[in-house]
């Protein structure tokens, strides 16, 4: 019962903080609506961009989270190294694929219609592969029961993203769309940092 009641508490931090994660995210809509001119087309450059970070969030990651959870919980198996080959294998593709793309940034901004912005491109392509690779540090946080720690990382960077959203379009009244995939970055840039702890993780077993 003691277990059971542990996993539920868990469960309700998990859950807690994405859907509180998602709602303030939901607060910069409004902001971009309003502060990005609608007759440039701004708003819809960055839900499309954002559009296939998710597509490519998935594809980096190719359930490796999944695949950590099922090995490190064997008993014959090292969950250190299990964790580590995880880290170097996710790591691994999303800094190919930074590489490629900074590679043909021409011709892939080119082919998304961005063709006079390949900064747009580039910047968030570093973004998702920063992304992918902290998805397995956090899995790492779910696995060692750390859902206090994980629950205010990730509500850290959600709260740290609408800062300097505000900050720039408010503060700075700027209008630029790019900078949200700059702010975006920066603070990928800042979690994957706070997760300096997880990643040391990458030595074990090695």
């Amino acid at each position: 019962m003691a277990d059971f009641k542990a996993l539920a508490k868990d469960t309700v931090i998990y859950g807690l903080s994405s859907i509180v994660g998602r709602f303030l995210n939901y607060l910069l809509v409004p902001l971009y609506t309003y502060k990005i001119a609608a007759g440039s087309g701004g708003y819809g450059v960055v839900t499309n961009l954002y559009a296939y970070t998710a597509l490519l969030l998935v594809l980096l990651t190719f359930g490796m989270e999944t695949t950590f959870f099922r090995f490190a919980n064997k008993e014959e198996e090292n969950p250190n190294k299990v964790y580590s080959t995880t880290l170097i294998a996710v790591g691994g593709v999303s800094l190919l694929f930074v590489a490629l793309v900074v590679a043909f940034i021409g011709p892939v901004s080119r082919f998304l219609g961005y063709g006079q912005h390949p900064s747009w491109v580039w910047v968030m392509t570093l973004t998702v592969a920063i992304d992918a690779f902290s998805c397995i540090p956090f899995a790492y946080l779910r696995y060692q029961k750390k859902p206090i720690k994980f629950a205010a990382l990730k509500l850290f960077n959600i709260l740290l993203l609408v800062t300097m959203n505000l900050i720039y379009y408010v503060g700075m009244k700027g209008r630029d769309p790019g900078h949200t995939f700059y702010i975006n970055c920066i603070a990928s840039t800042v979690l994957l940092l706070c997760l300096g702890k997880e990643l040391v993780g990458i030595r074990h077993g090695l």
